[in-house]
């Protein structure tokens, strides 16, 4: 089964027609930015829409990133303390009310998967993230926190 494409996700939540999505493709080819960013742009789509296209997403598939690509909410750091981040190898990139998507190495992901739901009484998806990045950000974002 196809992975939907973000702009079919989107498309459902707000009715984009054809021809606004072939127009954000197109600016895509040229400015390479992502498909929400240029939809949020046009003033077409709201964050918050943006972010259930893609809570949408990875409900359907882990996708594989480069934290320094993707970036991550310094404001979600507040979701998990950092004992947890290094103990489960994760952290935190995005959080909307009580959903929230973690960077995660893949040899950590089942642990993850199975305590921190409870833990952080959160709903959880998954992004997998080079385990070398996960630990980087760990040690500079939560550089004044103590465990």
């Amino acid at each position: 089964m196809r992975r939907p494409l973000f702009g079919e996700l989107l498309s459902r939540l707000v009715g984009l027609s054809q021809h606004d999505i072939a127009e954000v493709l197109a600016d895509q080819a040229i400015s390479h930015r992502r498909f929400g960013e240029i939809a949020m742009a046009f003033q077409w789509v709201r964050p918050q829409e943006v972010w259930q296209a893609w809570w949408a997403q990875l409900g359907q598939s882990t996708e594989e990133v480069a934290l320094p690509a993707v970036g991550i909410d310094t404001q979600a750091l507040g979701c998990m303390p950092r004992c947890l981040a290094e103990e489960y190898l994760v952290i935190p990139i995005r959080a909307y009310g009580d959903q929230v998507v973690l960077a995660t190495a893949d040899s950590s992901r089942a642990r993850a998967a199975l305590h921190l739901p409870v833990l952080l009484n959160k709903s959880i998806r998954f992004v997998v993230a080079p385990e070398a990045q996960i630990r980087e950000a760990i040690g500079a974002l939560y550089c004044h926190q103590v465990n």
